[in-house]
């Protein structure tokens, strides 16, 4: 027998404000938060932060995905598959709103606040 599953509407802002603070509590650096809805059809938010180890990066990513699903009910639609040290970039995608969390050095290099108009 097939259960239907009613997932409640969130807010795209509320998500991404927990996104921001989730970062900010495990220290990450420059945490930024774009709106993007008006110029873009992909995401209502992104979020971006700076870790500065691997380990933190890991560690980041995963302390969000977490406080997302406890909190709101919801599953990244994109977890990182790769290792993180291959790339120093994690990106985890709640739909409306897409968190890029990068090292110092990735993130200066992909400068993505530029791309978005920041």
């Amino acid at each position: 027998m097939n259960e239907e599953v009613k997932m409640q509407k969130v807010d795209p802002a509320e998500m991404a404000q927990l996104c921001v603070k989730c970062a900010e509590d495990k220290l990450a650096e420059d945490v930024v938060c774009i709106p993007i809805g008006n110029v873009s059809s992909i995401a209502d938010f992104i979020v971006i932060a700076t870790a500065n180890s691997e380990p933190q990066l890991r560690a980041l990513v995963g302390f969000i995905e977490r406080e997302v699903l406890e909190k709101l009910g919801r599953k990244t639609l994109h977890r990182p598959e790769v290792s993180v040290t291959e790339c120093g970039w994690a990106l985890l995608d709640f739909g409306t709103v897409i968190i890029h969390v990068m090292t110092p050095e990735t993130r200066e290099k992909y400068n993505l606040e530029s791309l978005w108009g920041k």
